[in-house]
């Protein structure tokens, strides 16, 4: 489901909205989003990572009800969501775990093939979508590789493009199971060259998840196979009013939701 609008008419709040309906079972991707991408950052398990990730508390006892205040800042439509470091300890310590169960097998006479890590998924989603560019993910770091260099050069030194690719393709692939994954302005930082085929290759990767995108990219919107509609008006009721995007009208889809935009 895509929806679109002017700047002004309320689509980071209902982003939030749908957020808060879904409970646990919504992933929220905010447009103020830091990407600073550290994999030196402190290893911790699975679980707290997970925790830290979904609920902005790492804590084993953390509840989704932390996350207003924890994830958010009790300002949800407007704080800066800062949780790379928490992705990054979620994708290592599932190579750690996946790693330690295929030795056990391995150990115990079971050679059936070994699962890809979410950190294997990642790094081939990526380099279809960056073919000139490598990632070399070790136990404790990620490096890059560049077609014309044979020195790698440290993730953290990645371009913004470059960086943002890797953090949707890591929190779609960390996302819990059967959830809405709800992504406000997916076309920062992207270039439109790739833009559908990354989502192409998340939706693919996710076919548990469904996904909202909240945008005012016309060209991304009209790209994607989804239900559309355009946000008329808002106040902070809260409430909006919604106009579905016509598929019949004789104009381009863009077109149509561009005319729809402009008669806010």
């Amino acid at each position: 489901m895509i929806f679109v609008g002017a700047n002004g008419c309320g689509k980071t709040r209902l982003a939030v909205h749908i957020e808060d309906i879904l409970s646990d079972r919504g992933h929220r991707i905010s447009a103020h989003r830091a990407l600073n991408l550290n994999p030196r950052v402190a290893k911790i398990g699975e679980r707290e990572a997970l925790f830290g990730l979904r609920t902005g508390n790492p804590a084993v006892n953390a509840h989704i009800s932390h996350k207003a205040s924890s994830r958010w800042q009790q300002k949800a439509a407007v704080s800066l969501l800062n949780d790379f470091d928490f992705l990054i300890q979620a994708l290592f310590a599932d190579q750690g775990n996946m790693a330690l169960a295929t030795h056990n097998r391995n150990r115990a006479g079971d050679h059936t093939l070994a699962e890809p890590t979410k950190f294997e998924k990642l790094a081939g989603i990526w380099e279809r979508l960056l073919p000139h560019r490598k990632l070399v993910i070790s136990g404790d770091d990620i490096r890059v590789s560049a077609a014309d260099s044979a020195a790698p050069y440290p993730a953290s030194e990645m371009s913004d493009g470059e960086r943002a690719i890797f953090y949707m393709i890591g929190q779609a692939l960390a996302a819990a199971a059967d959830s809405v994954i709800i992504i406000d302005e997916p076309e920062l930082h992207v270039h439109r060259s790739i833009m559908s085929k990354l989502w192409d290759e998340l939706e693919a990767a996710r076919q548990d998840c469904a996904f909202v995108f909240i945008t005012h990219d016309l060209e991304f919107a009209a790209s994607r196979v989804a239900q559309k509609f355009v946000i008329r008006s808002f106040d902070l009721a809260p409430s909006w009013t919604l106009e579905e995007v016509p598929a019949d009208t004789g104009f381009s889809e863009e077109l149509t939701t561009l005319i729809l935009v402009d008669k806010i």
